[in-house]
Formats: structure tokens, sequence, C-alpha cells
């Protein structure tokens, strides 16, 4: 999924939470102005960012306070929703899984393609993931906003939405590793980590920024992949949260 220079700098403000109840109920810790604009791709000038940083203000999206005389920036409630409504299961990222897999069916014409892509658009957006061509299973409930989304696109009677137990047909968690490839996210998570590990004494301060800011993009591109399922459904020793650590002490967010 695609992200706005806006939705990059909130989820950067977003990551020193839980990554998210966390970001739906947190949002009280600053963080510092030039460890922000490292959530800015390679080149992005600073006066572009301070432009933008300006503009999130007056929207809304971000509070300026003062920490030991420097400018700090926090997630408000306005930029927490926003960040909600590009990528919906931050919402429900935190709540436990009650057993039951949400199944999504279609058989959407080719004449209708358009609407069939914007249909799997979607379904990537809450967090689904692709079962068959025209298969997709969520273990969250999203309810009444697919139902709306069902409804504003025209595709009522054209989607089946079923709600089903898992048996006979292995563990649960086995088909939530293939379905996702929760192996590769693995890999990509454990790739920044060594690389913060073993990489990251570099003295000379350009290259040291360099560096992170290249780790940072990588970071949030592996974030956008990861469909926060519940902990039931995950492998051991899953390492979102030590390559969290690991982004926090090489100075992303200084808590």
């Amino acid at each position: 999924m695609k992200l706005r220079m806006r939705d990059r700098l909130l989820w950067g403000l977003a990551v020193g939470g839980d990554i998210v109840d966390k970001v739906v109920g947190g949002g009280s810790r600053a963080y510092q102005s030039g460890k922000l604009f490292n959530w800015t791709p390679p080149g992005y000038a600073k006066k572009k960012y301070r432009d933008l940083v300006n503009r999130m203000h007056r929207e809304g999206y971000v509070q300026r306070v003062l920490v030991d005389k420097a400018l700090h920036f926090r997630i408000t409630g306005a930029g927490r929703r926003q960040l909600i409504k590009c990528y919906p299961a931050l919402k429900i990222v935190s709540q436990p899984w009650d057993g039951f897999w949400r199944m999504v069916i279609f058989d959407i014409p080719e004449k209708n393609r358009q609407a069939r892509d914007l249909l799997r658009r979607q379904l990537v957006k809450l967090g689904f993931g692709k079962l068959q061509n025209s298969t997709y299973i969520s273990p969250h409930d999203h309810g009444k906003p697919l139902l709306d989304f069902l409804e504003s696109k025209g595709l009522v009677g054209k989607v089946l939405l079923l709600e089903a137990k898992q048996k006979h047909l292995g563990k649960p968690e086995v088909l939530a590793e293939k379905v996702w490839d929760l192996q590769v996210l693995v890999k990509d998570y454990e790739k920044i980590i060594d690389r913060l590990g073993t990489r990251f004494g570099i003295r000379d301060q350009g290259k040291r920024e360099e560096f992170l800011k290249k780790i940072y993009q990588e970071y949030l591109k592996i974030l956008m992949k990861d469909p926060f399922l519940p902990k039931e459904l995950l492998p051991k020793d899953w390492p979102t949260e030590k390559a969290k650590k690991y982004i926090l002490r090489a100075g992303v967010i200084k808590e």
C-alpha cells in the first residue's frame, strides 16, 4: 500500500507506542523534530518537511511541544484516526483471537474487473489474506466498515461473508503462516535487527543519518506488509517487538 508523506510521518510518531493500542490510545510521547525527519525518504528536502509538518499542525494531526527547549511533536487524536483510516487493521490489533475466521468469497465477472480489483485492495487494507484468488480470510471481525464499503461500491449480493471455525485442517497458526507468508516477514524483521546490531557503529554524522534513513524506510515497508495478527496465530519468537526495540535504540524515538 502506497503511503502519502503525511501518513509516513504519522507512522513515525506512532511506532514508539506498542503499535497501536498504542496508536489508538497512546500519543502522550513527544518526538524530536530532527528524528521525525528521518521517516522521510532519502533526498526529501528539509524545507518540504518543515512545510508539511506545519500543515499537519494546522490540520490538527500533530501537536508541537517544547522539551528541554527543543521542538518536539506528538500525534493527536485526529492523527491517530487518520492513521487508522489509512490502515484500519490497526484499530483491532491488540484484541485476542476469538477462534473464528472471517471469510470473504466473491465471483465478480471480468467486465466488472475494476470493482473486483477495488474490493481486493480494500480487503488487503483491512488485513485480509488471500486463501485463493476469490477467497480472503481474516481473524478480525471488521463488521460494519466492510459492509459499508460493499454498499458504497454496489457489491452487496455479489460478495459472500462468512464466519467459520477451522476444523480438521491442521493448526490455525500453520494456515496463518501460509496465507500471510509470515516467514518472509520474520526474515525481513531479522534483517532490520541484524543491520542495526552489526553495522550501527558509524561515526560520520552524515553517513549515519543516511544509513538510518534507509533503515527506517525498510522498516516502514515491513510494517505496511504486517497483518498484525493476534498473537495466538503468530510463530514463536515473533520479532516485531525486538525490531522495534532496535529501532528505538538507534534513535528514531526518544522515549
